[in-house]
């Protein structure tokens, strides 16, 4: 009883350092420091309560675990009160400087690197309140866009009933539905991820809130919040977890619940549309599942007459798929022999061997942006895999020769397989056929898929060793411990030291940072072989916090959008006038336009618009330019219509006014005053907004 009371003593204290540590560090780098400084006391407070009320504690985090999808529903309703999301949306009142902002971020500032988010998806979803939700949409382009194509946009079909997150849309609108798809999105993350780490590591409910909190909040999945990449980890894992419970479920209703939803879940999986992770992504949750049910083979219930679930599974995802493959066959295909990203082979090979190890520039990257890569590239999951897999053998061993242990070893022998194959890819790299016959040769993310391996695999490892005092052996533990440091140390690039210098002049902060960086997860490692898994999940949440609470902002309503003159102008002239517009300058203001419901030309398209450019290059002489997902910049010129490649998605078009002519062009939206440019070109123009607060003009073409 006394050893039980010095151990509380001592993780209480641990945890209370942790608190006091992160919330000094986000009150020195993060704006919100009241909302801060209210959290970190309330988390100490709660923390310190634990000398008295510990088994109360437990109780409430018992009764929040068994009451979970009550406290979601309840929890989502509340942000849909009050218009929560977490949107750079910010980003367009730094765009548009006429003094009309409305302060909506409650915590955090928007995210300029966040562009897939603020400056594509938002627009194209809020653009489909002006479409009628319909699936082709011409607002963005001549000869139409597919709207599902185009980040999964919510689509006034039966495909919605596979799409939840945009549900609200339709329903609602677009402010209701901007909180709808960032806290639906969110809260059933957290349960699906609950869920797949409660089966694999056979109910281990603590050990299951720790997988979800490491795997929603992590830096991956919080800087790649929206589109596609959080979409295919969300689907793959909830397939699992479906899968799961379609093979196990006692009673008719689950089982019919459990059918209709996997239809759909495959759907939404499908509906992703991100070969680069859907591939990698569904063969680990296919093989894992597997892994289970081996497993549990005693808790399957699988009869013969529950074929007519399979079928009904098939008849559900066929039939919704076939229906949108022959509606938009032809799209796809314009998607998938574009130049970018259609035709991108990859091979693998040419890795760093810091990829694989846990990424220390996320502790920072979201208070001092990356020099070298931006933030989300460099995101990853927090994981020990190289420490676990140096240590695998030995627990192969204990497995061998303690059959009846609960060792859950399938699942961990599958995880060292498909650590190794991902490894090799990473960095020997596949010949081409056996790239093309794997399908790998579309996996050009394998470093996020490893770490979310590797994490899978940490978690695994720190529920069978809880479990099994037979297999921590310290004396085998540590060396290995003081090998995966020192190899970490070892594959830390020189770029990795230089952007530790653009934070701070002083010499040696580089070595002290990836020093103490390791160091902490060796610590965290020698915990999990002590069994002090409390103390190594303070550890990992507390860096998981600091490195991503302040990544997305809490944001209410949409008035960065609404509340600004231009805004204003072109709600008017859509009232009556539908014709086409464009942006010139710079690459945010054209995608402003269709989020605000002008039919805009030079938005992003996903694929190439050929009406378009057909009037402008008739024998698409420069079709490798605009064959691709691009972001279109237009520059007025004198001369002819010219074209530069300044990213893989991003084209420069030098246009002439004739050209703008052609394409049927009668509103100009634009940052410099080009009236001496319209009167040099003879071309007959009305300024219909003067925006000299914020350097933006909007001219009516006369014709």
């Amino acid at each position: 009883m006394k050893n039980e009371r010095i151990r509380e003593i001592i993780e209480i204290t641990f945890f209370s350092l942790i608190v006091i540590s992160i919330t000094m560090f986000m009150y020195l780098f993060y704006d919100s420091t009241f909302w801060i400084l209210l959290i970190g006391i309330l988390c100490l407070s709660i923390n310190i309560s634990r000398f008295w009320f510990q088994k109360k504690i437990d109780e409430i985090i018992n009764f929040i675990i068994k009451t979970r999808y009550l406290i979601a529903l309840v929890s989502f309703l509340f942000c849909l009160c009050f218009k929560l999301h977490g949107s750079s949306i910010g980003i367009f009142s730094e765009v548009f400087t006429d003094g009309n902002a409305i302060e909506t971020a409650i915590i955090g500032e928007p995210r300029w690197t966040r562009s897939d988010e603020y400056n594509v998806q938002l627009p194209y979803y809020f653009s489909q309140y002006y479409n009628d939700y319909d699936l082709t949409s011409y607002q963005m382009s001549i000869s139409g866009q597919d709207m599902i194509i185009s980040y999964n946009a919510p689509v006034n079909d039966i495909s919605m009933l596979a799409k939840p997150f945009t549900i609200g849309y339709i329903l609602f609108g677009n402010e209701i539905g901007l909180s709808w798809y960032w806290c639906s999105k969110l809260i059933l993350c957290i349960l699906v991820m609950y869920e797949m780490s409660y089966i694999v590591t056979k109910g281990n409910r603590k050990m299951s809130l720790l997988g979800s909190l490491l795997i929603v909040f992590s830096p991956a999945m919080q800087w790649w919040f929206s589109p596609h990449i959080y979409d295919v980890f969300f689907w793959s894992m909830t397939l699992f977890v479906l899968g799961y419970y379609f093979f196990t479920a006692k009673n008719w209703w689950s089982k019919w619940g459990i059918t209709i939803l996997s239809a759909l879940s495959l759907v939404g999986f499908m509906f992703a549309l991100f070969p680069s992770l859907q591939i990698s992504l569904g063969l680990i949750a296919l093989f894992i599942l597997i892994c289970v049910l081996v497993r549990d083979k005693d808790s399957i219930t699988f009869q013969r007459k529950d074929f007519l679930r399979i079928i009904t599974v098939v008849m559900i995802t066929g039939g919704m798929l076939t229906r949108y493959l022959l509606t938009s066959y032809h799209q796809i295909d314009l998607l998938y022999n574009t130049v970018y990203p259609g035709n991108r082979l990859v091979l693998g090979g040419g890795y760093k061997l810091s990829e694989f190890f846990s990424d220390y520039v996320n502790f920072i990257s979201p208070f001092k942006n990356v020099n070298f890569e931006n933030n989300p590239e460099r995101s990853r999951f927090y994981h020990l895999g190289i420490l676990f897999l140096l240590y695998f053998p030995y627990i192969a061993y204990r497995y061998k020769k303690d059959k009846d242990k609960e060792y859950n070893f399938g699942i961990g022998m599958f995880l060292v397989i498909a650590m190794t194959i991902e490894i090799l890819f990473m960095t020997i790299g596949f010949p081409n056929w056996l790239a093309k016959i794997t399908l790998f040769s579309y996996i050009n993310r394998m470093n996020i898929v490893y770490s979310f391996t590797a994490l899978l695999f940490t978690l695994w490892n720190f529920s069978i060793l809880h479990k099994n005092q037979s297999l921590r052996n310290l004396k085998i533990a540590v060396p290995i411990i003081v090998i995966f440091g020192i190899l970490n140390y070892y594959s830390i690039c020189d770029y990795n030291f230089d952007y530790i210098r653009t934070i701070t002049t002083i010499s040696w902060a580089p070595q002290v940072f990836y020093i103490g960086a390791i160091l902490l997860f060796m610590l965290i490692g020698l915990f999990a072989f002590m069994n002090q898994y409390k103390l190594a999940t303070y550890v990992l949440v507390g860096i998981t916090v600091v490195s991503t609470f302040s990544i997305n902002p809490i944001v209410s309503g949409i008035s960065d959008v609404t509340n600004h003159d231009v805004y204003k102008i072109v709600q008017e002239v859509i009232e009556t006038d539908d014709s086409y517009w464009l942006a010139l300058g710079g690459v945010v203001e054209q995608n402003y336009l269709i989020a605000s419901g002008a039919k805009c030309l030079n938005a992003v398209n996903f694929y190439p618009d050929y009406d378009k450019w057909d009037r402008i290059d008739e024998d698409r002489e420069n079709s490798d330019f605009y064959n691709r997902y691009i972001h279109i910049q237009l520059e007025l010129t004198d001369n002819n219509s010219s074209y530069e490649l300044i990213k893989p998605d991003h084209l420069l078009v030098n246009i002439n006014i004739n050209n703008i002519k052609a394409w049927n062009v009668k509103y100009i939206l634009t940052s410099v005053d080009i009236s001496d440019y319209l009167e040099a070109e003879n071309t007959d123009y009305e300024v219909i907004y003067d925006g000299v607060i914020d350097n933006h003009y909007i001219y009516k073409l006369i014709y």
